[in-house]
């Protein structure tokens, strides 16, 4: 995720405030119906959709759906980040970046010097 705004940040530090979000997100390692990540987390499915939507919101999940054996379809998530980056900054008060893939140390460090070089 881009920072792309007041309202995107605030999305996605309000879903990792949440203790069940982080939970869900904790889970998703795989492909899951809301079901099963209720079961998994130990949520009603009410609870579970408001926690889905709020990660959804956020753009820390990706949803996709699929056609079961019965021909019904169903909807699974899935976590669509490796991490969060949040910098602090004179000039903007947050710099909030969804990192997507898992970073190797070599190419994390390589972003940290990139970013202490735009810096000097």
């Amino acid at each position: 995720m881009t920072d792309d705004g007041p309202a995107d940040r605030q999305a996605v530090f309000e879903a990792l405030a949440d203790p069940d979000c982080r939970d869900i997100l904790a889970t998703l390692d795989e492909p899951l119906p809301a079901q099963a990540v209720a079961d998994a987390c130990d949520l009603s499915q009410t609870s579970t959709y408001r926690k889905l939507e709020r990660l959804t919101e956020a753009d820390l999940l990706a949803e996709a759906t699929g056609v079961r054996a019965d021909g019904h379809h169903v909807t699974t998530y899935e976590r669509d980040c490796s991490g969060v980056w949040v910098a602090v900054e004179d000039e903007r008060p947050f710099d909030v970046e969804v990192l997507r893939e898992r970073e190797s140390p070599d190419e994390r460090l390589a972003r940290l010097w990139q970013e202490v070089s735009e810096e000097v």
